[in-house]
């Protein structure tokens, strides 16, 4: 009988409050694992030890096997750099729960599809802020026009969020990375943090200038959600960090990045600053997401939008993981590969989830 839920860096940034959302909410032994259990120790002491801790190597692929062992579903709170473990997880009947931002990591593991299907598990993707709250908030305004065309999807983070060393990578591992969207004038390649727009986050965030980015929900929402075009935006909270990145890349300073020893030192550099910045009380932990598209309903064409502000976006990528996991756990779900919005709604996770975030709605015309 599988009894455990597998939490892989149950410990970090995430990990620890996709923990503490679980510990209660099943019947299983929750596992909290990852290569530095010792990171674990005090966090259990402060948990009551009401969680076992695993050493856990996910590119130790002769470790698999055990710790699989028994298991039910695993959590995945890191970002590794193959995915051989999710693989094994399909392979052997486990749910699995993916929290990773990245579009390459969502792209592999849908090739596990028909092992997940064979194995009778499910595989969620997407499981976060974007991807995962943008494509819900997409599919809701989707619900209420026959059409959706011309998404833009806005992301804003706060620089005051304690912010992991992934969050940083998430950044630098992006800034140069051209890549390629299908828009209504056919694929375009975009540069990120060139081409800006402004966008009307809900209060008090007022209007914000954000850059073109690789963010994965702009290459997701077309295959799940069927409309013709999506394009991504972020920004800080900050008005100045977000600038000063601009400057940076225009400058061409990224260009560095290339180089191992300028990866480290501007690695280094990022944490420090988004500390010193926290310390000095310049940003927030405040998050906010707009979608503003063009919907069709009646054979009429009206501009809607949807937004949503919170604070915290570590715990809101938690309370949606724990959600997604108790949901497998129950068994309802279908077997395979999908992404959070092929699964669920934002009503049914704002429901039973509770997200802690206030939604800001103008779809009035369409209904």
């Amino acid at each position: 009988m599988r009894e455990r839920i597998l939490i892989v860096g149950g410990y970090g940034q995430v990990g620890r409050y996709v923990t503490l959302k679980l510990l209660g909410a099943l019947p299983y032994t929750i596992v909290v694992a990852g290569r530095s259990p010792e990171k674990a120790v005090g966090f259990a002491k402060e948990c009551d030890n009401a969680f076992e801790i695993m050493k856990f190597d996910v590119y130790d692929k002769d470790a698999f096997p055990k710790a699989l062992e028994n298991t039910r579903a695993v959590v995945m709170c890191l970002t590794p750099k193959n995915n051989d473990f999710a693989k094994c997880c399909a392979q052997s009947g486990v749910h699995y729960i993916d929290i990773s931002p990245s579009n390459d990591v969502a792209q592999t593991v849908k090739r596990f599809n028909q092992a997940a299907i064979d194995s009778r598990c499910t595989c969620v993707l997407g499981v976060g802020i974007a991807p995962g709250l943008s494509n819900l908030l997409v599919k809701e305004l989707a619900g209420h026009a026959d059409e959706l065309h011309d998404v833009r999807i806005s992301l804003l983070l706060g620089v005051g969020e304690q912010h992991g060393e992934d969050g940083v990578k998430w950044l630098l591992d992006n800034i140069n990375r051209n890549y390629t969207v299908k828009t209504a004038g056919g694929e375009e390649s975009v540069a990120p943090f060139i081409k800006k727009t402004k966008a009307a986050f809900p209060e008090p965030l007022g209007k914000r200038t954000a850059y073109r980015f690789n963010l994965a929900d702009q290459f997701i929402v077309p295959q799940t959600l069927g409309v013709d075009s999506a394009v991504s935006y972020f920004c800080y909270d900050s008005k100045f960090a977000t600038k000063f990145v601009s400057i940076l890349k225009r400058l061409g300073v990224f260009s560095l990045l290339r180089f191992k020893t300028a990866y480290r030192v501007m690695l280094k550099s990022f944490k420090l600053a988004l500390s010193l910045m926290r310390g000095l009380h310049m940003g927030t932990d405040i998050y906010g997401v707009q979608i503003d598209a063009h919907g069709i309903k009646n054979g009429g064409e009206i501009p809607c939008h949807i937004g949503v502000k919170g604070n915290n976006n570590s715990l809101l990528t938690a309370h949606i993981a724990a959600f997604v996991a108790v949901k497998l756990c129950a068994g309802a779900q279908p077997s395979g590969v999908f992404y959070l919005e092929e699964l669920f709604s934002l009503d049914d996770i704002n429901s039973e989830a509770g997200l802690l975030c206030e939604f800001h709605k103008n779809v009035r015309e369409l209904l």
